[in-house]
């Protein structure tokens, strides 16, 4: 359509719309990734840091499951009282 346009109502050369146009969209697809990864990063919602929180709660779900009942509930006590 914007080559049509290009060519046909403003008279420019065929050849350079077609350039100016692959231009443009390469452009734009590159300011839109760019767009799309500043924001990835800004709200950590990127595969590393994904990877990162899912390693770090298996790890304590683990030590959670090797301690012992008292142990747990002494924890469970601690973090109750630092609540408050």
């Amino acid at each position: 359509i914007g080559y049509n346009i290009a060519v046909g109502v403003f008279g420019v050369d065929e050849i350079e719309a077609g350039r100016d146009i692959g231009v443009g969209f390469t452009v734009f697809t590159m300011i839109l990734w760019g767009a799309s990864y500043i924001f990835r990063v800004a709200t950590k919602d990127m595969t590393y840091a994904k990877q990162l929180k899912d390693y770090e709660d298996a790890v304590i779900a683990k030590r959670l499951e090797e301690l012992d009942e008292d142990e747990v509930q002494a924890l469970v006590e601690e973090i109750d009282r630092d609540q408050f």
